[in-house]
């Protein structure tokens, strides 16, 4: 599920319209997993934490629409609304067009999980994580190749998804932490173009 590229920077926090919690009782765990992530897609606003081995990691916040906030470390920060990329670095902000058509492009399910057609997904039982109860699960999809595991609050939220992915014959493993889903204090202003 993770490509290295500035796309997979923006969306790789991004992971959920679904089910209601009676039904997701009768449900199979792919269900349970599209239904964890239209319910992550369909959320107003939320926090992420990505990291991939050693070094600072990034942070994303999400404010729905159509504004997404990538701070990468020490290196700078991405800012995207709608349409337009602003990209903070060494104290500048340059203004440009949004890759890849913008956010709406960059959330959905298939970017999430990829071909529906394609995707396995295995109860692995519950575990808590940092005092959360969740359920877990094995995900493999073929295409495209990824396999990861993930974790559902009993909300129906996802709280964290390690991800394993090739990328030109080396292999990645990326830490995803979610927090603060609709949460009305996350705001991302417009920055000023300096």
């Amino acid at each position: 599920m993770i490509k290295t590229s500035l796309s997979a920077t923006l969306t790789a926090p991004v992971l959920l319209l679904g089910l209601s919690a009676s039904s997701l009782a009768w449900a199979g765990p792919k269900e349970e997993v599209v239904a964890a992530v239209d319910k992550f897609l369909a959320a107003k606003s939320y926090h992420a934490v990505m990291s991939m081995g050693p070094g600072p990691g990034t942070e994303t916040d999400f404010v729905a629409p159509d504004r997404m906030r990538v701070k990468m470390g020490t290196m700078g920060e991405q800012i995207m609304i709608g349409n337009t990329l602003y990209l903070t670095m060494q104290g500048k902000t340059s203004k440009q067009a949004a890759p890849n058509g913008g956010i709406a492009q960059l959330r959905t399910r298939d970017k999430v999980l990829g071909n529906l057609a394609t995707l396995k997904v295995t109860a692995a039982g519950t575990e808590n994580l940092g005092g959360v109860a969740t359920k877990k699960y094995k995900i493999d999809n073929t295409q495209p190749k990824s396999s990861s595991t993930f974790w559902v609050n009993a909300d129906g939220y996802p709280v964290q998804s390690v991800n394993i992915a090739d990328v030109n014959g080396k292999q990645y493993t990326s830490t995803l932490k979610y927090s603060r889903f609709n949460d009305p204090s996350i705001k991302i202003p417009v920055p000023a173009v300096k």
